[in-house]
C-alpha cells in the first residue's frame, strides 16, 4: 500500500514539474545589423508569468544572463554588452504580455556578435522549462568576413553620402533656381585653397575671350565669348582628332607672362576630347592652315579620348588622368608654355620654344562629347610682380615620339 502511495506522489510530482511548457519558433529569427528584433517565447497553455523567474542567456552563461526577471522586476544582473539593449517585450500586438505568458526578449542595436543561439529559461516553485531561439544576422557579406567588412560598408556609406553632398553643392544653383553672379576661378580658391604655386600663377591672370570673328564652322560660342562646343548636329566621321574645330582667343600677346584657366567638366567626369594651347596670330585669319607644328606657329596639349594625351612637339608625355580644370601659363619672353591640373594643384608639363610675333590662345572642344570648354575669369593684382627668371623649368625630356608623327600625318586641315 505504501508503495502505491509513493508511486502516486511521484507521478503527481512529475506531472507538476513538466506542466510548464515553452514554445519558440522553429526557424531562426532574421534581422539586420543595427536594427531591433524580438525573440519570441511564450508559455503554453497560457498562464500568468509575472511571479515566475525569466532568464535569457547565451551558451553556458547561465549566471551572466542577457536579461533576468525575478520577483516582479528586471534584475541588475546581466552581461555587460547587453546593458540598455535588452528588455521583455510582447512579440505581437495581440499578445497580453507577461499576464498571458509572453516572455519574449527584445534586443536593440544589433551587432554582428549577437548572431547565434539564445536560451529562454522560465521556472516557478516546482516547474521549469527552457528552449533555444536562433538569431541570424542577414547578409553573407557581413557573416563571411566579420567586422572588417562591416567597417568597409560603413566607410562606403559615408563616402556615398559625401559624394551626394558634393553633387548637391556643385549643382546647388540649378537646384535652388539661383544663378551664380559670375563664373570664376576665385570660387575654387575659396572652396579648396590652392597650393602656393597656383596662387602665384594667378598673379599673371588675364581676361581671355573667344574671337567671334574667326570661329570655325560647326562650333557654337556663348554670347559672352567664354564657352565653346561643337554643334549637336556635327558629325565627325574621321578617326583622327577633329583639328578643324579651332577657336582662337581675341587677345594677343607679344611679351610677358599670361595665365588663364579652362574648365572641362561633363556630367560623368572630365571631358575626354579637347585641345588647348597657343597659336601665332597670323594663322587665325589664314584661309588654308599649315601643318600644326611649332615651326608653323602651333603649340598645344591634346586629350584624344582612348588615344590618351599628346603634344605637337617632339617630347613624349604620360598623364594618368584627365584634368577637370586646366591652367595655362604663356611665358613669352622665356619661351615656355606650361600646363597645370588646377583641381589637383599639379604641374603637368612645359613646352619650350621660341615665340615671335603676336601669340593668341587656342581652343578646340573636340567631338567625342558635348560638353563645352569654358574659360574662367581669375582675379589679377593691379601690379603683378615681373621677373626675368623662368617661373618653372622644363620637366619633359625631348624625345621624338611615334604619336607626334601620327599627329602630323593626320592634321593638315583645310
Amino acid at each position: 500500500m505504501m508503495w502505491i502511495i509513493i508511486a502516486l506522489l511521484m507521478n503527481l510530482f512529475i506531472e507538476t514539474s513538466v506542466s510548464l511548457t515553452l514554445v519558440v519558433p522553429g526557424d531562426p529569427v532574421v534581422a539586420h545589423v543595427g536594427s531591433t528584433v524580438i525573440l519570441p517565447c511564450w508559455i503554453s497553455p497560457a498562464e500568468n508569468a509575472e511571479a515566475l523567474e525569466i532568464r535569457w542567456y547565451r551558451h553556458d552563461q547561465f549566471n551572466n544572463p542577457v536579461l533576468l526577471y525575478n520577483q516582479g522586476k528586471i534584475q541588475d544582473v546581466q552581461e555587460k554588452s547587453y546593458r540598455n539593449r535588452s528588455s521583455l517585450k510582447p512579440w505581437s500586438e495581440q499578445s497580453g504580455g507577461l499576464k498571458d505568458g509572453d516572455v519574449s526578449l527584445r534586443l536593440e542595436k544589433l551587432a554582428l556578435q549577437d548572431e547565434g543561439l539564445f536560451r529562454c529559461y522560465v521556472s516557478g516553485d516546482r516547474e521549469y522549462d527552457s528552449r533555444e531561439v536562433a538569431l541570424s544576422i542577414t547578409g553573407q557579406f557581413f557573416k563571411s568576413s566579420g567586422p572588417w567588412k562591416a567597417l568597409f560598408f560603413s566607410l562606403l556609406i559615408c563616402a556615398l553620402l559625401g559624394l551626394v553632398g558634393l553633387i548637391l553643392y556643385k549643382y546647388r544653383d540649378k537646384l535652388t533656381g539661383k544663378k551664380p553672379a559670375k563664373e570664376s576661378c576665385e570660387e575654387e580658391k575659396a572652396v579648396e585653397g590652392e597650393a602656393e604655386d597656383i596662387v602665384e600663377l594667378r598673379k599673371y591672370a588675364v581676361h581671355v575671350t573667344i574671337d567671334r570673328r574667326h570661329v570655325f564652322p560647326n562650333l557654337t560660342v556663348s554670347q559672352d565669348g567664354k564657352s565653346v562646343k561643337h554643334n549637336p548636329g556635327y558629325k565627325h566621321t574621321g578617326e583622327a582628332f577633329p583639328y578643324k574645330l579651332f577657336a582662337f582667343g581675341a587677345q594677343k600677346y607679344t611679351s610677358g607672362r599670361h595665365y588663364w584657366e579652362v574648365e572641362m567638366v561633363q556630367k560623368n567626369g572630365p571631358k575626354n576630347y579637347w585641345l588647348i594651347g597657343v597659336v601665332k596670330y597670323e594663322n587665325v585669319g589664314a584661309k588654308k592652315k599649315p601643318a600644326l607644328t611649332p615651326p608653323n606657329g602651333f603649340w598645344f596639349l591634346c586629350s584624344d579620348g582612348p588615344n590618351g594625351f599628346y603634344t605637337n612637339t617632339d617630347q613624349s608625355i604620360k598623364l594618368l588622368k584627365r584634368p577637370e580644370r586646366l591652367g595655362v601659363l604663356l611665358d613669352y619672353d622665356d619661351g615656355q608654355l606650361s600646363f597645370y591640373n588646377v583641381t589637383e594643384r599639379k604641374h603637368l608639363l612645359t613646352i619650350s620654344s621660341r615665340f615671335s610675333g603676336s601669340i593668341v590662345p587656342l581652343f578646340n572642344p573636340g567631338a567625342g562629347d558635348l560638353s563645352p570648354l569654358r574659360i574662367l575669369d581669375c582675379a589679377k593684382p593691379a601690379e603683378p610682380a615681373e621677373s626675368s627668371q623662368p617661373l618653372l623649368s622644363v620637366v619633359s625630356t625631348p624625345d621624338k615620339s611615334d604619336k607626334d608623327r601620327h599627329v602630323k600625318s593626320q592634321q593638315n586641315p583645310s
